[in-house]
């Protein structure tokens, strides 16, 4: 039995991964933009909570904090959505090379 690794199926395997990656891409940009959104305004609430003299500096502190550490955890989540992008990108182009020796076999893998 002879295997031999084309140019073509490289080309395929590529193109599985990087579609993987892109798909998993938007996937994080999507909930990291939504997230900074959000941490934003809700920065600018308590500025404005401050200003208004309804929390203390202590307070206004106390919260951003709080806004903070939550940041934290959102792009924890987004280096988590990313190691899930790269799994399924690694795992589109073993099925490209599973697929094909599987063929070259005569067998199902």
């Amino acid at each position: 039995m002879s295997f031999n690794i084309t140019p073509q199926m490289i080309t395929n395997m590529e193109q599985a991964a990087a579609g993987s990656l892109v798909a998993g891409g938007q996937a994080a940009a999507d909930y990291a933009s939504h997230e900074f959104q959000q941490f934003a305004e809700d920065v600018d609430h308590i500025q404005d909570m401050l200003q208004a003299g309804t929390i203390t500096q202590q307070d206004a502190q106390y919260y951003v904090n709080l806004q903070k550490s939550s940041m934290q955890a959102v792009l924890l989540t987004v280096q988590g959505l990313g190691m899930i992008a790269v799994q399924n990108a690694i795992n589109a182009a073993l099925a490209v090379l599973t697929t094909a020796l599987g063929a070259a076999l005569k067998v199902a893998l």
